[in-house]
């Protein structure tokens, strides 16, 4: 099977085109940009709280996990790297025994315009788990990204990743805590989340609900 055809069947659960939504109503997460200069004071660039378009897709894992791979699959002919190709590549899925945890939201800044746009995309491969039981997911490994119309991108990989889970019949309530590898840049996330679950099938489509 070729991984990247699983990409079109990904994006059967996750909607792209959704705005970002902030409501006391709705399960949000708070993600955090920070600059942390060699010899100076860490400094907070922005902050974000969005509702995520969020799916949990069982019998998967990523294509690709480190940053490094993420930014060689975007790479294009001008020697520059493409925002699109990035954006399929974070949402590769190939097949697996684990699951994947696949979060979206396009936000516009103030003053609107197409030059404001930033895309967020949380993707991450997590261990084996049954998805009719409440529970953590475990041995989570992924990254957080920040993309506009120019290059380059933000890519940040993600350490000390707690997710927890509740299911509710072909959904699921899960609230998430991560941050982001030590660097010049870093990126933190907390909050909660409601997801669809599906399922990677051998032919590569989304079956709705666990099925477990």
């Amino acid at each position: 099977m070729n991984p990247r055809l699983c990409c079109t069947a990904a994006l059967a659960a996750l909607t792209l085109s959704a705005c970002a939504a902030r409501s006391s109503r709705l399960p949000s997460v708070e993600m955090r940009f920070l600059e942390s200069p060699e010899k100076g004071v860490l400094r907070e660039r922005f902050q974000e709280e969005f509702v995520l378009n969020t799916a949990l897709i069982g019998d998967a894992t990523l294509r690709y996990i480190r940053p490094s791979e993420l930014l060689k699959a975007a790479e294009s002919g001008t020697g520059q790297g493409d925002p699109q190709k990035l954006m399929r590549a974070a949402r590769t899925l190939a097949p697996g025994e684990g699951v994947v945890l696949l979060g979206t939201v396009r936000s516009e800044a103030s003053g609107g315009g197409s030059a404001k746009l930033a895309v967020y995309s949380l993707a991450l491969a997590c261990g084996k788990t049954d998805l009719d039981r409440p529970g953590d997911l475990r041995g989570c490994k992924g990254y957080v990204l920040r993309v506009t119309r120019a290059w380059p991108a933000e890519v940040y990989a993600l350490q000390d990743v707690t997710v927890s889970l509740i299911p509710e019949g072909g959904t699921a309530k899960g609230r998430i805590r991560a941050r982001s590898e030590p660097g010049a840049f870093e990126a933190s996330l907390e909050g909660e989340f409601s997801a669809s679950v599906v399922e990677l099938a051998g032919g590569g489509a989304l079956a709705s609900g666990s099925g477990r």
